[in-house]
């Protein structure tokens, strides 16, 4: 489940033996909610009268991605150009350490961010929250305060690093229904829905 607090009240009570695993999506997503509002209180900071500090302004904006990626995925080794830089060649390391460059206490959220994927990647929830405990005192108070949110679902938490369970499939499959209602603006009835899903999933065969 999600870390939505009703949901485990309700669920604790019906099935009392129960064991609750949050979701690892929803673990990488508070973590991602945590840096990316860090990265926006650090673009509101910069004084976008100042001709340099706008154009920072501009690269925190573009490359937000950039800064959620996990380290093992930067591109280190091939240059080309990236638009805001100057036409300079430049790897993605390069882009990125010119982000974190920008200000210190973003660089110091970004290592916590980093330190956690790691964790998380091995699947250690004790490595994973003695880092949360052990925050260093100069980290931002909200970024803080986002990623301490994590200990109060430690047990269910735990859970998702120790068992396979993930219902990223179900998630999947709720997104695919909301883009086919997007993109066909509607349906006339519910069958014409299912109908539309079941196809879209070769689960129904049109004859022509």
């Amino acid at each position: 489940m999600d870390m939505n607090g009703s949901y485990g009240s309700i669920i604790s009570k019906i099935f009392p033996k129960v064991k609750i695993s949050i979701d690892r999506f929803h673990i990488i997503q508070q973590m991602n909610r945590a840096l990316n509002t860090q990265r926006i209180k650090t673009m509101k900071s910069l004084n976008r009268n100042d001709s340099e500090e706008i154009k920072d302004y501009r690269k925190l904006k573009k490359y937000w991605k950039t800064l959620l990626k996990n380290n093992k995925t930067i591109d280190y080794t091939s240059y080309k150009q990236f638009p805001l830089f100057n036409k300079k060649l430049l790897t993605e390391s390069d882009v990125l350490d010119h982000l974190l460059s920008i200000d210190t206490t973003l660089k110091e959220s970004y290592e916590i961010y980093q330190e956690l994927l790691y964790h998380y990647d091995k699947r250690d929830h004790k490595a994973f929250f003695a880092t949360i405990k052990n925050l260093p005192r100069t980290i931002d108070e909200q970024f803080k305060k986002s990623i301490c949110y994590l200990i109060k679902h430690k047990t269910s938490i735990k859970h998702s690093f120790l068992y396979p369970y993930s219902n990223g499939k179900i998630e999947g499959k709720n997104n695919l229904i909301k883009v086919i209602k997007r993109i066909a603006f509607g349906f006339r009835t519910f069958r014409t829905l299912k109908m539309r899903i079941f196809i879209q999933q070769d689960l129904f065969t049109i004859i022509k």
